[in-house]
């Protein structure tokens, strides 16, 4: 997502570009949650569970309205769409931190 978003404002994507990019991301991220949703995770996981669940969900909204940019133009989407993919990713994080504590997680 972010990759997709440095590259469109850097040129090296048009918005058909920056849409098939995004489009596929969403479709990943629409498919991942309908997967989670049908998991029910043992009672010490459900904290990670629902953490990750949040992840997908933010990372999907990021890609709404980075698919905003393609119908109108306007970079701001692009604003509003990168600290929810930030979010997003922090969530990761801390998921990984919960399953592999005290562990080195590459990035």
């Amino acid at each position: 997502m972010t990759l997709g978003g440095l590259s469109y404002k850097l040129g090296d994507l048009d918005r058909a570009g920056l849409k098939t990019k995004v489009e596929g991301s969403a479709e990943t991220y629409r498919q991942a949650a309908l997967r989670i949703a049908a998991l029910t995770p043992p009672p010490s996981l459900a904290r990670a569970h629902e953490m990750y669940a949040e992840a997908v969900r933010l990372y999907g909204q990021s890609a709404a309205e980075m698919l905003r940019v393609v119908g109108d133009g306007r970079d701001e989407h692009l604003v509003v769409a990168q600290p929810l993919s930030m979010h997003a990713s922090e969530k990761l994080l801390q998921v990984g931190d919960i399953l592999w504590p005290n562990e080195y997680k590459p990035n």
